[in-house]
């Protein structure tokens, strides 16, 4: 339910408020680790202190690949935070350009319009959404970082008459507070961000509570995912940079998705190739993670099939690729330099994959699975026969699967004695 709307307490002590809020977000608010519950928490004690607030917003400016910022946004009709994500995508747009974000963004520490006053026009778009949700008044205040970034909060309300000076002040002071503990929040989530778009989120996690020391690492059991691109030389030699670029992109977008989407984890992209590894965490677990890195080779190949037929359409040449997977024990941990290290997995079962994804393109296989995978998954595969691979000792088994995953059948399809 909906709190009351209040009426200016005129009684009300705002410096003592003041005080009190300002402990509040000194000594409880700095343990909260959550953006939006910030933000609930915030107009909680806000309207507590009688700020008669209808909505407030927090516009947070965000490092993210595919995003420019966050929105968290609490309505007290539902008491509840809504988070949206900007796409990068709306910075060039005309409705961002006309909004009164980028007003702050462009310098001014605020803007209020009242919307009670004769004759009021709304100079922004999305003001009007505002005055049809009963707002009466409309504020927003820049959050300045420490290194100059500039971010805001807006809050409305429906009282009649507005928000008071003094409701104002109480929260305009507060700012300074507000914008240091989101300042803070937003590192956190930039260094998070950061890794789990470097390195993945897993190992993300493990260099985030302290594995970062050169050569620690851990032996893991894991299905080992690799491909590459075919003709990749020749399409370095003969497109344009951004063609090239664009190229890659595509590829590996068709490759890693079906990667991500069953649970598996992209280490690391060297040039045309992707090393991923779906980690095992019990042998019982083994044949269901089989399957979903086979999975995910069937859906890769879909989307190849899809991206070539747009390709072919458009009078450009079809891309082939090799994926190979295996099965074993690897090293997982932090490898080189001591001041550039990178996150990743070594070991034999790496290099017999790597053996693997090389023989793809010499049989002439799209995808091919080692034994130990095809042991373990139990899925319909057909043997390619017995290959001697460089620098892996004794001839390897390999094979092809037969059908997608999700259909084949899971016993009594394969003779592997």
């Amino acid at each position: 339910m909906a709190a009351p709307l209040v009426r200016p307490d005129v009684n009300r002590s705002y410096d003592a408020a003041h005080a009190a809020l300002v402990q509040w977000f000194t000594d409880e608010a700095f343990h909260i680790t959550s953006p939006w519950r910030l933000v609930l928490e915030a107009c909680r004690q806000f309207v507590a202190a009688g700020v008669p607030l209808q909505q407030f917003s927090a516009f947070v400016y965000m490092l993210h690949p595919n995003f420019f910022g966050v929105a968290h946004r609490w309505d007290r009709a539902t008491g509840k935070v809504k988070s949206t994500l900007g796409r990068l995508d709306v910075l060039a747009s005309d409705a961002f350009k006309k909004s009164p974000v980028h007003v702050i963004y462009g310098g001014a520490a605020a803007i209020r319009r009242r919307f009670e006053r004769p004759g009021f026009k709304p100079d922004f778009a999305v003001l009007k959404d505002y005055i049809d949700a009963g707002a009466t008044d409309y504020v927003m205040m820049a959050l300045e970082f420490t290194d100059g970034a500039r971010h805001c909060v807006s809050m409305t309300t429906d009282r009649p008459g507005g928000f008071t000076i003094d409701e104002l002040r109480l929260v305009d002071g507060l700012v300074p507070y507000m914008a240091r503990l989101t300042e803070i929040q937003s590192n956190r989530y930039l260094a998070r961000t950061l890794l789990d778009t470097y390195v993945g989120p897993d190992a993300g996690e493990a260099i985030l509570t302290g594995n970062i020391r050169r050569g620690s690492a851990e032996t893991i059991h894991a299905v080992i995912w690799m491909c590459d691109l075919r003709d990749f030389t020749r399409f370095s030699e003969t497109l344009p940079r951004d063609e090239l670029i664009a190229l890659l992109n595509a590829y590996f977008q068709c490759v890693g998705t079906p990667v991500r989407e069953r649970g598996g984890e992209i280490l690391k992209f060297i040039g045309d190739a992707m090393l991923a590894i779906f980690r095992v965490t019990s042998p019982a677990a083994a044949a269901e993670d089989c399957r979903k890195a086979a999975e995910a080779v069937s859906d890769a190949r879909l989307q190849l099939e899809e991206l070539n037929t747009r390709r072919l359409a458009a009078g450009k040449p079809a891309l082939r690729c090799g994926i190979a997977l295996h099965i074993g024990d690897v090293s997982y941990g932090n490898i080189g330099t001591p001041d550039r290290l990178d996150f990743t997995v070594i070991g034999p079962t790496v290099n017999l994959a790597a053996r693997l994804t090389t023989l793809c393109g010499e049989i002439g296989e799209t995808a091919v699975l080692s034994e130990a995978v095809a042991r373990a998954s139990q899925l319909h595969v057909e043997s390619l026969g017995r290959h001697t691979l460089k620098g892996i000792a004794g001839a390897q088994e390999v094979f092809r699967l037969l059908g997608p995953p999700a259909i084949l059948s899971e016993t009594g399809s394969l003779d592997l004695k």
